[in-house]
């Protein structure tokens, strides 16, 4: 009796066929992301760093305009203003909080990997930025003393010496804000470009 009725339910709904389905395009698949975290370019999966970095499409996507955007992205890691004109970077709870500016951080903040002290980067905003990397523990041995608790490396965009290039971004918001922002490229000669 039970194989009659198997035998109905099969005629009368048909047999199904399984449809492959097509894996759906994720638009937050990162490409290959080269990092000089070591000195040297490599990918950063072959990094045995805890490192998060972000080229200039990324961080134009991410939205994170400078400094204190970057806790929107990088865990174990905090941006407070500080007194009068301050303000305190800390990777794994380790930076400086000093009333004064004559103490030292305990995160290194490098410029296109060259030490900046007593500096305001993270107050200016990231603008034609080539990639922005966040080294998080002890980096001493790559990055000298003040990298306790990690580095932040900004590398500026390289000049193109093929062509000129130009960008201007203009923003217009509520409490007054108005912002204009730009960048030139001027190729001089076959070796040089500003």
């Amino acid at each position: 009796m039970l194989a009659g009725a198997s035998a109905l339910a099969l005629s009368f709904f048909g047999t199904a066929y399984a449809q492959e389905e097509t894996a759906p395009e994720d638009d937050r698949r990162l490409g290959t992301v080269t990092v000089t975290t070591q000195k040297v370019e490599q990918s950063i999966q072959d990094v045995p760093i805890a490192v998060s970095a972000f080229d200039e499409e990324a961080l134009n996507k991410m939205q994170l305009a400078g400094g204190p955007d970057l806790v929107k992205s990088i865990p174990n890691v905090s941006f407070t203003k500080g007194n009068f004109n301050g303000f305190n970077f800390k990777i794994r709870g380790i930076g400086a909080d000093l009333v004064a500016q004559s103490g030292d951080a305990g995160v290194g903040i490098h410029q296109n990997d060259v030490p900046l002290t007593a500096n305001r980067l993270f107050e200016a905003e990231f603008f034609d930025m080539e990639r922005i990397e966040v080294l998080r523990g002890p980096q001493g041995t790559l990055y000298g003393r003040n990298a306790t608790g990690g580095v932040f490396n900004a590398i500026t965009a390289k000049p193109v010496l093929e062509e000129y290039q130009g960008n201007v971004s203009a923003t217009l918001g509520n409490y007054n804000t108005k912002k204009i922002r730009g960048m030139l490229n001027v190729p001089i000669g076959d070796k040089v470009a500003v």
